[in-house]
Order: C-alpha cells, then structure tokens, then sequence
C-alpha cells in the first residue's frame, strides 16, 4: 500500500445546510502531492516517487498542464527511470532531467478539443510523473532524503465544454516528502559468529 506523504493540508470540500440555505465551504488551493511508494528504505531497496495534482473540482474540470521541478537533498544520488504518467503525457510533455539537485524540467499535461472528441481525465487528485529510488548498497548510518516540488506552471480546464485554460498558481502549494534510509540490521547468526571468533582468539 502506498504511503502518502502531503506537504500541503487538503480538507475535502463541503457544503453546510443552516436554515434551508446552502453554505460552500472554500477549499484550499491548488496544489502537488509527492506519493511514496514507502518511506523507508534498507540498502539496495527501491520505492516509487510519484506526483499527483490536485485543482478545485467544483470550480474547475480538468488539470490541464503542469511544469515543475523535484528538488531532492540528495542530488541525482538513487534517482532512476524518470516518466511522465498517462493520461498526462500528451504532447510537448517531459519527463525531466536528473541532475545534481534532483530532476529539472518536468512537463506534464492533456488535451481538450471538443471538436475532435478528445477529453482530459477530470481526476482529481490526477496522478502525472513517476521515478525510481533505488538506496545505495552500503549504508553506514540513516540519512534522509527531503524531496520538494518547485512549479512554476499549473493550467486548469474551466469547462469540458471548452479548451480555454487558466493558471491557478495563486496560493498554490508544493508537495513535500522525506525517504529514510537505514543500515541493514545485523542478523543473529552474524552476531554470534563475530563473538564466537572473538571468544576462540581470546583463548588462543
């Protein structure tokens, strides 16, 4: 089961009935969730980064386009197999480039055009890139890797009936996350061995 880790708090919309009138309750902003696959990690172990977006779908139908970057505290160190996620690998979408401060360029997004019959996917949160993080095979003691969102881009479809799109960077919220990586712990039969040759040199 996933973990999901929010860098961003994300109450669910509702609408309070008080005396026969109807009251919205607002919504936070849009925003990025970073989604774990798990958050701790032994030597050689891998888990899944995963970016979700999340638009308010009373206003809004559909995520259009998202540019953004994945700030990591490790550098490119474990980063692999960077993708974007269907339906949000329309064209002009990239996956990125992994360099030393995380992976720079991700472009995301879909198309509406009534016309032709082509209609984005309105989920909501909507899933649209995906990598690989793979620990290092020797891990002397824990460290954490503290991965951000940097966006710089986050259009909206306003209606399914219409391909015109609006920027809701205003107030937006960028998805936060840390993986934990640990030692191998050391087995009993390990242990026992290392005393029983400590225990024959001691009496040699």
């Amino acid at each position: 089961m996933a973990t999901h880790i929010l860098g961003r708090c994300a109450p669910i919309a509702a609408v309070l009935v008080i005396g026969g009138t109807a009251i919205a309750q607002v919504r936070d902003p849009a925003g990025l969730d970073i989604v774990l696959g798990t958050d701790t990690l032994g030597p050689g172990e891998s888990t899944t980064i995963r970016l979700d977006a999340n638009f308010d779908s009373i206003r809004d139908h559909a995520v259009a386009g998202v540019a953004t970057w994945l700030d990591s505290s490790a550098g490119a160190l474990g980063l692999s197999d960077i993708r974007v996620v269907e339906p949000m690998d329309g064209p002009g979408t990239s996956a990125g480039m992994i360099g030393d401060r995380g992976v720079r360029g991700i472009i995301a997004g879909q198309l509406l055009f009534v016309g032709a019959g082509i209609f984005p996917d309105p989920s909501d949160p909507i899933a649209f890139w995906e990598a690989t993080f793979t620990a290092p095979d020797v891990v002397d003691t824990p460290f954490d890797v503290d991965l951000e969102t940097r966006t710089s881009r986050f259009d909206v479809y306003i209606s399914m009936d219409s391909s015109t799109s609006e920027s809701r960077l205003d107030g937006f919220q960028e998805g936060t996350a840390t993986i934990r990586v640990v030692p191998a712990p050391a087995s009993g039969l390990v242990l026992a061995m290392a005393l029983g040759l400590a225990g024959r040199r001691r009496r040699g």
